[in-house]
């Protein structure tokens, strides 16, 4: 899929902003809401304990299955995030990056966990929202602090379980 130069801009834009902030913070995640055309862009950044209870990979069998749990929950973005509903968005790419969950690194220290979700949708002109359930599904991450681009400009917020809807 190409990515467009606004895209592009925005998602360098929250990326940087995430790094500078880098001294994570358990509790409070970072989203990424991009809108061009008929594509919805989300990026999930999270740090491991919130999701798992451990920044590290899994030790033991209960670790493994928590692991397992936080992944099968990161790839069923349909119960993390629903789209405004008119807007019949659908999921077509997903990606979800969790170096110490899935196996992949090693070692201690702060592990964060990355999900990239791109919809299409078929009424983007009623796109105008997103209610996020991520809270729902890992009680330890309270709040996520949410970077919106898109053709109505640039915005910024919170969302957590008392406010879940972002709006735009």
């Amino acid at each position: 899929m190409k990515k467009s130069p606004l895209l592009l801009l925005a998602l360098l834009a929250l990326q940087a902003a995430a790094h500078e902030q880098h001294a994570h913070q358990h509790g409070l995640g970072q989203l990424g809401i991009v809108v061009e055309g008929a594509q919805l862009t989300l990026l999930l950044e999270a740090p491991q304990h919130d999701l798992v209870g451990f920044e590290r990979a899994a030790r033991s069998p209960r670790e493994q299955l928590a692991a397992q749990a936080a992944l099968e929950k990161l790839r069923a973005p349909a119960q993390l995030f629903v789209p405004t509903a008119a807007a019949q968005c659908a999921l077509s790419e997903q990606k979800v990056t969790a170096p110490l969950l899935d196996g992949q690194g090693g070692g201690d220290g702060h592990g964060d966990i990355e999900a990239r979700y791109v919809y299409l949708c078929a009424n983007p002109l009623a796109l105008d929202g997103l209610r996020v359930q991520v809270g729902e599904a890992f009680p330890r991450l309270r709040a996520l602090e949410v970077s919106f681009a898109g053709p109505k400009g640039q915005k910024a917020g919170r969302v957590d379980i008392r406010q879940p809807v972002f709006s735009w």
